[in-house]
Parts: C-alpha cells; structure tokens; sequence
C-alpha cells in the first residue's frame, strides 16, 4: 500500500526520545489511538467513489509496531477481495493514481491531509496522559 507520514512536532518527538525504554510503549499507544481518525477519513473519502462498496468495507487498521528501522509502524489499509475476485489493494492503488482508462481520484492523499491535525492532536493527547500519569 502507499506510504506516508505526518510531520511530528520536533518537541514531542525530543520529550518521547527523553524517556528511554518506556518511549516505545508511548509511541504505539499513540499510533494505535490516532489510526482510528485515518481510518474514518479514508472510508469517507471511499465512500464517495463507491461501486459496491467491497472496498470500503475491506479497510482495516494494521495495529502498530517497531519497525525495522527503529521507528514506528501502523497503517490503515484494504484487505481481501470483492465479489469478482479484485484485490481492493487494487483497487485503492487504481483509484488513487488511476489508470489508462481512468484519471487519479487520489482520495488516499485527501484522507492523510485531512486527518493530519486530527492524527497530531491525538498522539499529543496520548502523550500527555501517558506520561502525566507516571
């Protein structure tokens, strides 16, 4: 699925790094409580290019891990396949960028920048509570 990510404020990326080994369990209870605002952006958006409506159904949220790099990973994205046998993978990639017989509706990028604020204010919110409560 595509990438993408969000621009973290440099202050609450330095106060996460300050807190040693308990940064990685405050890193994904942050991912995993904002997701949800992604995954409801991305099925509005979705929702109005459906056909049947396979694909909407189909997202998903990835829960978050430790990537192999050192940061954090979650993600919101389709599963299985519709009625016919299309992936919606697919179909979300074809909706997106498009293809020779139909333009780019890229409601993928829409959802992301949309969502942005909402994502960001959230991590915050799970910061705060996690660490003022320690």
């Amino acid at each position: 699925m595509a990438s993408f990510e969000y621009d973290v404020p440099d202050e609450l990326m330095d106060e996460l790094k300050k807190l040693g080994d308990a940064a990685d369990e405050i890193a994904i209870k942050m991912l995993n409580e904002s997701a949800p605002i992604l995954m409801d952006r991305v099925t509005a958006e979705l929702s109005n290019h459906k056909v049947s409506g396979d694909l909407v159904k189909s997202i998903k949220i990835i829960k978050a891990k430790k990537a192999k790099g050192g940061g954090y990973a979650a993600s919101v994205e389709p599963s299985g396949t519709d009625k016919k046998g299309v992936r919606n993978v697919e179909k979300m990639i074809y909706l997106e960028y498009g293809t020779s017989r139909q333009p780019a509706r890229p409601t993928l990028t829409k959802a992301i920048n949309d969502s942005e604020q909402g994502v960001l204010a959230k991590m915050q919110e799970v910061f705060d509570r996690e660490v003022g409560g320690k």
